[in-house]
């Protein structure tokens, strides 16, 4: 976070008495969940607590994307994925919890943060790289959310557009549901292909603009088209507040969203049953073991597993420090296990071809399906209050480096991001791209070459550094290149 963020945890000391102003990154950020009644006295935070902020932290938009990332890899080796990747990326979050102490830093080392150590070993070139890629990681999670949000008020839209018709029968369908698995497999197209109908919706929404008595709810309402820019003219108002202090009343419904998901899939799993089979290929329950384009999984996890830049703010309350290692492997272990549920389950579940698991796993179920309906809703009034607070996030960083104060053209860099968000949901909305690509480059800094990098300049200055200690955190460094470079050849 920005230096002023800093200052002001510093000064605090748990106390309230000097509180950060509301036009510096508000504390309650971090404040996941809204156990202020598991706060002692001092104003820092049990175990139960910290635990829970850290599973939350980490549960995101990659959990929509679960069950096709495990597609891309196969049934054992997805499965083997999601536990190897959340250990390893455990240990590197240990290191970075591990990070500030014995350094002099200036400052306390429990008040010191990311930045701050890569400022002592590498001066302004660590802080703005730690920055920029902290800004990038943001600006993925926006445009995952972007289109992810175009695509549940698209969906969303339908459902009520149909439902006011005269002869509707998706009501009918939805008030007679029956416990049955029904699952809607979508059409599979290339990137020529969608282009192709990009351009053909845009040539015919330009004709019916010359003729306005032509205009249809299919013309003025499209997932690849209208959609994204009804949302951007609703959007733009709410990035532009001062201080989003008023969204962060909501940090409550991420935790209610991932149980609701979780749900979800237990009871499709209930309804569909166990659709394995890995001997007869014929069979439209084949599961492959393996699959050559499992980067596309450890690409997803490394954004998955993210909370680096963060997990030195959220332990920072703590009560008790010596609790740190055990409350964080707590965290990681919550967090693997809803993805093992999400993944896994769904993927066990899912009662055709694998190859029809959308990177957006509720886009498998259709309009009737009350369930998913609720789950866009739920989901998408979720992400319109957690959209500004990341938004927020990036201008405070991306201002306070480049002009040195923290609220500069915020109309400005606003508009440019939604057009960057907008234009990404028409031309390409494919989440799960989105989510490997960001996820590896960033995992590539922050998750895999950082924590490395520190544990062992720390161990050189000390003349404790070991040929073990270089070989491996050296091979994690080189994981993550590969993890990154890999990517290019899923294209």
């Amino acid at each position: 976070m920005s230096i002023r963020y800093r200052l002001f945890s510093r000064l605090d000391q748990g106390t309230g008495s000097l509180r950060m102003p509301d036009h510096v990154v508000p504390p309650v950020f971090f404040s996941v969940l809204p156990f202020d009644d598991f706060k002692r006295e001092s104003g820092k935070q049990g175990s139960f607590v910290t635990v829970f902020s850290i599973w939350n932290t980490m549960m995101g938009t990659s959990l929509l994307a679960m069950p096709w990332a495990m597609e891309q890899a196969g049934f054992a080796l997805g499965s083997f994925l999601i536990l190897a990747v959340g250990a390893l990326s455990l240990y590197t979050a240990y290191r970075v919890v591990q990070s500030p102490s014995g350094l002099t830093l200036g400052v306390d080392s429990a008040a010191a943060d990311l930045p701050d150590v890569c400022r002592y070993f590498w001066g302004t070139y660590g802080t703005f790289l730690a920055t920029t890629f902290s800004i990038i990681v943001l600006l993925g999670s926006c445009v995952v959310y972007w289109v992810i949000m175009s695509n549940f008020l698209f969906y969303t839209g339908n459902v009520i557009h149909e439902a006011l018709q005269p002869n509707s029968t998706i009501v009918p369908i939805m008030m007679n549901k029956t416990f049955k698995c029904d699952i809607y497999c979508p059409d599979e197209v290339s990137l020529r292909e969608e282009l192709d109908t990009v351009g053909k919706y845009v040539s015919t929404l330009l004709s019916e603009v010359a003729r306005p008595n032509t205009f249809t709810f299919d013309s003025l309402w499209t997932l690849r088209g209208t959609v994204p820019i009804y949302l951007a003219f609703f959007v733009l108002p709410l990035l532009n507040f001062k201080s989003p202090t008023f969204f962060t009343k909501f940090n409550v419904l991420g935790t209610v969203s991932v149980t609701f998901l979780l749900i979800f899939v237990i009871s499709k799993a209930v309804e569909c049953g166990i659709n394995l089979n890995f001997v007869d290929v014929s069979s439209e329950h084949f599961s492959r073991l393996f699959n050559w384009r499992f980067p596309a999984l450890t690409g997803t996890l490394a954004l998955s597993y993210f909370i680096h830049n963060a997990i030195l703010t959220i332990l920072r309350n703590q009560a008790n420090p010596a609790n740190n290692a055990r409350d964080l492997s707590l965290g990681y272990f919550l967090a693997a296990t809803c993805y093992i549920i999400v993944g896994v389950v769904f993927f066990s579940a899912f009662p055709t071809r694998r190859s029809c698991i959308s990177d957006n796993f509720l886009n498998n179920f259709g309009s009737g399906d009350v369930l998913s309906v609720v789950a866009r809703v739920f989901i998408l009034f979720q992400m319109l209050t957690v959209l500004p607070l990341l938004m927020y996030l990036i201008r405070v960083q991306f201002f306070f480096a480049v002009i040195g104060q923290i609220f500069g053209y915020v109309l400005l860099l606003n508009c440019c991001s939604l057009s960057l968000f907008v234009s990404i949901a028409i031309f390409y909305p494919h989440v799960g791209s989105i989510l490997r690509f960001v996820g590896s480059f960033s995992g590539l800094i922050y998750v895999f070459t950082l924590p490395c990098a520190i544990y062992l300049k720390k161990r050189q200055m000390r003349g404790e550094l070991r040929r073990i200690d270089i070989v491996v955190h050296g091979g994690i460094i080189i994981l993550g290149v590969l993890n990154f470079l890999s990517q290019f050849l899923l294209l």
